[in-house]
């Protein structure tokens, strides 16, 4: 079976790229190893090592294409409806405090994370992709977006 793909990515700028696919058009920023991209899908971090093919990825959005599941939801973990039990400026002192060790991930429940976050730092090139993820979580812990393990919003 074959099929046609189709990829091409054009440099803005130094760190700025816009990527044209079948899919769509997106924008990326960032270094070798972070990066964020913005598309029709929604918004995509990712942070790795580069060369090795170890990375981790977040997405928020929503998805598109066949492959999505649409209702089913048997054997998926119900979405968030719990209270807010993490508390939002206890997890911003740890983020400023010990946040390139990924402590504050570990508190909010994002124990895969937080345990990537750690390893990472102990590494020579880790420890740029940690400083820079620590900022995204910082700004993102400021600006009210950061969720638990859960995916429950925190609470001031």
């Amino acid at each position: 079976m074959a099929y046609v793909r189709f990829f091409r990515r054009i440099k803005i700028a130094s760190g700025l790229t816009m990527n044209l696919s079948k899919g769509g058009a997106s924008l990326s920023c960032g270094v070798r190893g972070a990066h964020i991209t913005v598309g029709r899908t929604g918004v995509r971090k990712t942070v790795g090592m580069p060369g090795t093919g170890i990375f981790y990825t977040s997405h928020s959005g929503y998805h598109t294409g066949v492959h999505n599941g649409g209702h089913f939801r048997e054997g998926q973990a119900a979405p968030p409806t719990g209270p807010a039990t993490k508390s939002t400026l206890f997890t911003l002192l740890l983020c400023v405090l010990l946040g390139y060790l990924g402590v504050h991930r570990f508190y909010a429940g994002r124990f895969l994370s937080g345990a990537i976050m750690l390893v990472l730092t102990f590494t020579f090139y880790g420890m740029f992709i940690t400083m820079l993820w620590w900022l995204m979580d910082l700004l993102m812990i400021v600006t009210g977006q950061f969720h638990d393990g859960c995916g429950n919003k925190m609470r001031w």
